[in-house]
């Protein structure tokens, strides 16, 4: 398995090999001319109208079969009539599909790219699998681990089993994953086996279309991915060691909320995602400070300059030692203050776990062990209402930059909470019975 080593202010981590996975049309190739010809000559064959070759992107992306049922007049659309127009169909795609395909420009810079830096690649299509092969071999000869199409028996896109299929191959990391497509079956695809997603501008699919769908990163230029490789491989994974309410899906939900506000403000959405992902890495070295710090670390990552101006960078550290929640000054740029509403998260529960939590961390039970007369479990919940009131009740330090409608109503549940302490109480005790050291008996 390949690694290295990368120092980033004050510390060094482990960069672990990636399993990047692609779609093939619309994602790595425009392979739209040879579908639509393939399809009006089957089409032609057996006595149907055909159609522009402008109109059959609309029709691609979940199989052969559901692309001649798109084609056909909607009266046609029987498995018998499918069938006989697929005869003709993938006899002469067979001997054509590379007539007018061709890679997106690049996307054969980008493949060589990864393959430098060692990671595996691969090929998930709804093509069917003798296409696929031959395709990916005559374009992409030796680059592509693993090349899985459409195959008897497997349920194509967006069932998850092609990505299983590759991640169970000996040759792949199922560790650490990255899927990218052109489509919404691709994205569907990458959310139900639970992988990140990278969706592409430049496929079949309108960008406006995706963003309508609520996808969340989008990329206009193969070159780009680079980047959400470097953040998926390098900065993501520092936080799995930090608390529990500030692991990586704490930053993965942060990036997610700054690209959708990026988009709502008209807000760079790649600067947006980057200082999500660094927001809270100064955790590292200490709580208090950690806005600064990772500030200080963002700005240190020689690797950013790739992609961004000094410029845009200042901007970018500002915005992160703008995120925290008790800075009493408003974010001094919309970037800041997108950082900070997407890190409130004001989902009642969670904010009352995370108390709990971190009420624990700062009361070991140990103390209390020494301690004569006190009551851990009452302990834990003081200390947690007293920061409740504190930040999250009506005049606590807690501000909304952006009053996004979800920490609007997600505030405003929180403070009835606090109002209700016996219902307060009664959540904060089934969350403490719920941990897996039970409080010791008095």
């Amino acid at each position: 398995m390949w690694l290295s080593y990368h120092s980033l202010a004050k510390g060094e981590f482990v960069l672990w090999q990636m399993t990047i996975i692609f779609d093939l049309d619309g994602t790595l190739l425009n392979t739209i001319d040879d579908l639509g010809y393939a399809c009006n000559y089957a089409l032609e064959q057996t006595g149907y109208p055909t159609h522009t070759i402008a109109d059959y992107p609309r029709m691609v992306g979940n199989g052969i079969n559901n692309l001649i049922r798109r084609a056909l007049p909607e009266s046609e659309r029987t498995e018998e009539n499918i069938l006989r127009v697929r005869a003709h169909f993938v006899p002469y795609y067979n001997n054509h599909n590379c007539d007018y395909t061709h890679p997106y420009n690049g996307i054969p810079e980008l493949l060589a790219a990864l393959k430098s830096q060692g990671h595996q690649l691969a090929v998930a299509s709804n093509k069917y699998q003798a296409a696929t092969e031959k395709i990916v071999n005559h374009f992409f000869p030796g680059i592509f681990d693993v090349i899985l199409g459409e195959r008897d028996g497997i349920p194509r896109k967006p069932d998850p089993q092609i990505v299983f299929d590759i991640l169970n191959d000996q040759m792949v990391n199922d560790q650490m994953v990255l899927y990218i497509g052109d489509s919404l079956v691709d994205r569907d695809t990458a959310a139900n086996a639970n992988t990140p997603f990278v969706a592409c501008s430049w496929g079949f699919v309108r960008k406006e279309a995706l963003q309508e769908a609520g996808v969340s990163r989008i990329i206009d230029k193969p070159q780009d991915l680079l980047l959400d490789v470097y953040i998926q491989q390098s900065i993501l994974p520092q936080y799995d060691v930090f608390d529990g309410g500030h692991k990586r899906d704490h930053a993965e939900t942060v990036i997610r909320e700054s690209i959708k506000l990026a988009r709502a403000y008209n807000a760079d959405e790649t600067m947006a995602y980057v200082i999500a992902a660094y927001h809270d890495l100064g955790l590292k070295f200490d709580r208090e400070h950690h806005h600064i710090h990772s500030g200080e670390i963002l700005m240190a990552d020689e690797t950013l300059r790739q992609w961004f101006t000094p410029d845009q960078l200042l901007t970018m550290r500002d915005a992160v030692e703008d995120h925290r929640a008790s800075s009493k000054n408003p974010p001094r740029t919309i970037y800041g203050a997108i950082v900070a509403e997407a890190d409130r998260q004001i989902d009642p529960l969670t904010v009352i776990h995370r108390t709990m939590a971190y009420s624990q961390k700062l009361l070991p039970e140990a103390h209390f062990l020494a301690s004569e007369g006190q009551d851990y479990f009452e302990a834990l919940y003081q200390r947690s209402l007293d920061h409740l009131h504190e930040k999250y009740a009506e005049g606590g330090y807690l501000h909304l930059w952006l009053n996004s409608e979800r920490n609007l109503q997600g505030l405003a549940e929180l403070r009835a909470l606090i109002r209700n302490e016996k219902k307060l109480r009664a959540l904060c005790k089934e969350w403490f019975f719920r941990q897996q050291q039970p409080p010791i008996a008095r």
